[in-house]
């Protein structure tokens, strides 16, 4: 199922990208103790929200995620990595995922 993604800095829609979510969300290990709070929390049917103060860390774990991730995540996961980035440099930041 893909997923869309949008960056918006300032109130304007900057960036984005649309994704197969199914790749990335099998890549992500099973189990608590492996930790991904932040990219467990992205629905494929819902909407979730990350804000400026919390891309650093999703980009961390994105990363994290990126050497164990299946072969067809792993262009997404940079992708979302470089969104994060990016948002992270603007004052009022937010990311948005749009599920179906």
């Amino acid at each position: 199922m893909t997923i869309r993604i949008e960056l918006w800095v300032d109130g304007r829609l900057v960036d984005g990208a649309e994704e197969w979510w199914d790749y990335i969300e099998a890549s992500v290990p099973d189990g608590e103790e492996v930790g991904f709070p932040l990219l467990r929390r992205v629905d494929p049917y819902g909407d979730v929200l990350f804000e400026r103060d919390e891309l650093g860390a999703l980009a961390a774990e994105v990363r994290r995620l990126l050497p164990r991730a299946l072969e067809q995540a792993r262009l997404s996961l940079e992708k979302l990595a470089d969104l994060c980035d990016k948002g992270s440099l603007g004052s009022a930041s937010e990311l948005r995922f749009i599920g179906d």
